[in-house]
């Protein structure tokens, strides 16, 4: 998708500035004859510091071209970024850079820099934001519900050029105002096709039947055609699940190719959580104090989960809630809870009350990354309302997660069945490049307290 190929663009545009901000600090600070020489001696050591730098603002956010410029972000991240940096010198003396004011120097033309790149890009991207024409066939909600993600997210490079629905004139009122065309007939639909040169044409389920004859011709003619469930996939990273039907699943849910990914997560998650164990200790041990010492109780709180393919574990965690908690049964967790406890709401948030849960992983139970675990009570009332709710269940359940990431909290069935989209979409598209967006999103959400 053309978002990915606006991020890679910006991230080098980045890398460009800061070795361009090198360059000038160069030029300020030493000799016309010597900085060349300079140059060789800098950017061995900037170059890998400037990789990390890219990281972090990838960390933040700050690569997210549908959400408005946040700065408070890009200031955390150059804090985090000079820390970093004095870091490295700090750690290898042989690459240091001296006086250390070159640092500086580079920072500052950095950001300046960085801030007209920015206010470039965003002109460029807000004027060519909707230069791929798409014609949606389909009046059901979902087909509406996509139109107004395409044009509400116009710098992913699309944009809704016409619908055909079955009575244009019961049309929402939001599709003219964004100028979309409205068809009631597919031949006059096929022809703005062709006169317009629309290459991409979304198809609703319910409308394959009545339009694959008429559109077959316009194959020859370099039209893409989507079901509509592929392409919101694609578009919003989800999965419509009341627009899938059982058929879709079974074209595009087959993980016979992932034995090799299986096999090799969970060996690094076994090394991974067998290395942190130790490190986490002290921490496991403080945490465990204070939750004594604030609220009466064990430290220690367990409870059945729903694991991969059905299979009940015993997942551990520091416990964040009163004892009495689930007096009266199986509850949902709110947001504002009041079963938490002040120092429950606080490991929470830092994700401290997870540190047990390396148990669970180096028992194979879990994984670092994967939808996470479910209790079996609502498991169960769950996969009656909600269509494809076991299909989660077909990944390993993790720390965090896809829909950890751009949800938190599920309080409500309805919230349950947003939170499952993303499920499906990490279940379906699992892979390391996957899971390390994840493990990097983690940490955002750690840092802003998001998510929980």
């Amino acid at each position: 998708m053309r978002r990915n190929l606006i991020k890679s663009a910006l991230a080098i545009g980045d890398y460009l500035l800061m070795v361009s901000a090198l360059v000038v600090m160069l030029v300020l600070r030493y000799e016309t004859e010597l900085i060349q020489f300079q140059f060789v001696q800098h950017i061995k050591p900037f170059a890998f510091v400037f990789v990390a730098w890219i990281t972090v603002f990838y960390i933040l956010d700050l690569y997210n071209i549908n959400a408005p410029f946040n700065h408070r972000y890009f200031v955390y991240a150059m804090v985090v970024n000079v820390a970093l940096a004095a870091g490295f010198y700090y750690t290898f003396p042989g690459l240091s850079i001296s006086p250390k004011r070159n640092l500086l120097i580079t920072v500052l033309t950095y950001i300046v820099f960085f801030y007209g790149w920015r206010f470039l890009a965003n002109r460029i991207i807000d004027i060519r934001g909707t230069k791929r024409g798409v014609v949606i066939i389909g009046s059901d909600q979902h087909s509406l519900e996509l139109a107004r993600s395409i044009h509400e997210k116009s710098r992913e490079g699309f944009g809704v050029s016409a619908i055909l629905l079955d009575d244009a004139s019961h049309a929402p009122a939001y599709l003219e105002k964004a100028g979309i065309t409205l068809f009631e007939s597919i031949e006059e639909l096929k022809h703005y096709v062709l006169e317009q040169g629309i290459g991409t044409v979304i198809i609703s389920p319910g409308w394959y039947n009545r339009v694959y004859r008429d559109l077959y011709e316009l194959v020859s003619r370099r039209v893409r055609f989507y079901q509509l469930t592929t392409f919101w996939e694609q578009f919003n990273e989800t999965i419509p699940i009341y627009a899938t039907d059982e058929s879709w699943f079974l074209e595009n849910l087959n993980q016979g190719a992932a034995r090799f990914y299986a096999i090799l997560k969970r060996i690094l998650d076994f090394v991974a959580a067998l290395l942190l164990t130790p490190i986490l200790i002290p921490l496991a041990l403080l945490t465990t104090i204070i939750i004594r010492l604030s609220s009466p109780g064990s430290a220690l709180f367990r409870q059945i989960r729903v694991g991969r393919n059905g299979r009940l574990f015993v997942m551990y965690k520091f416990r964040s809630m009163t004892t009495d908690a689930e007096k009266d049964g199986a509850q949902w967790a709110a947001k504002n809870d009041p079963r938490i406890t002040p120092v429950g709401r606080f490991i929470r948030a830092t994700r401290l009350d997870e540190i047990p849960q390396l148990f669970n992983v180096l028992k194979g139970e879990m994984s670092f990354i994967g939808p996470r675990p479910e209790r079996p009570e609502f498991v169960k009332d769950l996969s009656v309302t909600i269509p494809h709710y076991a299909l989660r269940l077909m990944a390993k359940p993790g720390l965090t997660g896809w829909a950890q990431i751009k949800l938190g909290y599920t309080a409500t069935e309805e919230e349950s069945a947003t939170k499952l989209t993303y499920d499906l979409y990490y279940v379906k598209n699992m892979s390391f490049v996957l899971d390390f967006k994840i493990l990097l999103k983690t940490v955002l959400t750690v840092l802003t307290r998001q998510g929980r």
